[in-house]
């Protein structure tokens, strides 16, 4: 597997980084994680194939996870080849009725046979040849009266490795992903602005994780502060890096 930081920014651009959007290879197939602006154009400009693009998995419905969404949709249809099929998974079933109508604004249909949308729920959510991806709920997004997850960690397992993606996680980083504290897995790609990272450190310090990469980073972790980040980091008991957009990361 290869794994893409497309944008690597939190809830706003910055002056090097975009929105989130990560992207998983496997073989000739593609997965995307969440997408952010300008995603489109950041798969544009590593030259993917954009037929190629199987699952698209949202973590959240905050506008930095999905504004690029419409223009990516855009390109699909556009540009659509012959057997292309792309699975879209929402967390929030509101999402879908304001998904379509934005796109309508923009003349452009959601019901067509190239695009499916699901909405995502804890557990096994999406299977072919090459993959297996599992979500796992998180509190970044609580509303009341609203019994199932709004917000997703998801689990990737392929080619006999594991990723897990943690999305955006609570401030006091308890719902941090029970299985990546539990089981191993080959590479973890960690959100880096909502918590404290001084009390996460020895959290993730006991988890069983082959590499981590920090991603959505935080204002307080450009410049100088990458610096302090990657040198709390360099104490934990892996080897960890920290995500720029356009950085590859094979597992």
């Amino acid at each position: 597997m290869i794994v893409t930081t497309l944008g690597t920014s939190h809830g706003d651009h910055t002056y090097c980084r975009f929105n989130s959007s990560t992207l998983i290879e496997v073989g000739e197939r593609l997965y995307l994680i969440d997408a952010g602006a300008p995603v489109e154009a950041l798969l544009i400009r590593k030259q993917k194939r954009l037929s190629a693009l199987r699952g698209i998995f949202i973590t959240h419905m905050h506008g930095d996870h999905i504004g690029g969404l419409p223009g990516l949709i855009k390109l699909l249809l556009k540009y659509e080849e012959p057997g292309q099929h792309t699975d879209i998974f929402l967390p929030d079933a509101d999402g879908v009725p304001a998904l379509t109508a934005w796109l309508q604004a923009m003349y452009l249909d959601l019901a067509v046979p190239a695009i499916d949308v699901d909405i995502t729920a804890e557990g096994a959510v999406y299977s072919d040849a090459g993959v297996q991806i599992s979500a796992v709920g998180t509190q970044h997004i609580q509303r009341r009266l609203v019994d199932q997850p709004l917000s997703f960690a998801y689990v990737i397992d392929a080619e006999g490795k594991r990723i897990v993606y943690t999305g955006d996680v609570h401030s006091d980083f308890s719902d941090f992903p029970s299985i990546a504290r539990h089981e191993p897995c080959d590479l973890c790609v960690c959100e880096a602005t909502h918590y404290d990272m001084a009390a996460a450190l020895p959290i993730l310090a006991d988890c069983p994780i082959g590499k981590l990469v920090f991603n959505h980073i935080g204002d307080q972790w450009h410049g100088d502060g990458e610096q302090r980040l990657q040198k709390m980091a360099d104490q934990l008991p892996f080897p960890c890096a920290i995500a720029h957009d356009g950085n590859e990361f094979e597992v």
